[in-house]
């Protein structure tokens, strides 16, 4: 598709109050296919060459996008180097609310026709996005999601950590019946009508967020979400998975359940 990335023409970065006003249920705008969310935490320097990724992957494959990077209340001044990339829209929170939290204000922001979001420490290479909004828009698919437990990824993780992995998406599947080997891993890609149903009735704030849109979407009838290969380099600026991330995200594991078997994410289907 050969439309005028939003990036290639010299801008200020727009600053958006934290609380943007919602786009997501309007029409996409013309010329942007791809609204990419970057949530971040002090990651320093990083968010900026992500980011400058993004803008020369989507370009070079001739996509039609804009970026919303999402400051999540950084401390180490992280978001004054996304400052000076052109055409970046801005979401400066002041305070940590979690990468929920931070992709719910970029979604709601969100002007593409797809929407999706990648980590910003760098562990998944931006080309990843061009390659699943291909297999998106020609399989028409629901959502496009990183697998790491596909035949095809490759992964850089301690074996501690791919254990962790193991044993909570096990969990996953018992508790949720869930199809969705790896709901964690943080590159996906969503259709915008898909995701204006589903948003509504998400509640997490923190690491959950992937999970539980999964929760709603099975619950809503959407079935076709299409596992693609990924390649994760997570040595590259260190893990930010700790002891409380993880405690913290089995918490809010059964908060979910205990939703789901309230019958909570049925609503989405309507």
């Amino acid at each position: 598709m050969n439309t005028t990335a939003t990036l290639q023409r010299p801008a200020a970065v727009t600053t958006l109050a934290p609380a943007a006003t919602p786009n997501l249920w309007a029409p996409a705008t013309a010329g942007i296919e791809l609204t990419v969310v970057v949530p971040f935490y002090n990651c320093g320097p990083v968010v900026a060459r992500t980011i400058r990724d993004i803008a020369a992957t989507l370009t070079a494959a001739g996509v039609g996008y804009e970026i919303i990077a999402v400051n999540d209340g950084s401390t180490d001044g992280s978001q004054h180097h996304v400052h000076g990339i052109p055409g970046v829209r801005l979401i400066d929170n002041r305070t940590n609310s979690g990468k929920g939290n931070a992709l719910h204000q970029g979604f709601a922001a969100a002007r593409g026709a797809w929407v999706g979001f990648i980590d910003a420490d760098g562990d998944i290479a931006p080309h990843h996005l061009a390659t699943y909004l291909m297999l998106a828009r020609g399989g028409d698919h629901a959502a496009v999601y990183a697998d790491k437990r596909h035949s095809a990824s490759v992964s850089g993780a301690s074996k501690l950590r791919k254990l962790i992995s193991i044993v909570y998406s096990t969990l996953v599947a018992l508790l949720f019946l869930l199809k969705v080997k790896d709901t964690q891993t943080g590159c996906k890609i969503i259709r915008r009508d898909a995701l204006a149903q589903l948003l509504p009735h998400l509640r997490e704030q923190r690491f959950a967020f992937d999970l539980e849109f999964f929760v709603a979407a099975k619950a809503a009838g959407i079935r076709d979400m299409h596992a693609a290969p990924v390649a994760l380099n997570t040595g590259a600026n260190g893990s930010t998975v700790t002891t409380d991330t993880i405690l913290r995200t089995l918490r809010d594991t059964v908060t979910i359940h205990r939703r789901h078997l309230a019958g909570h994410y049925r609503q989405a289907a309507v």
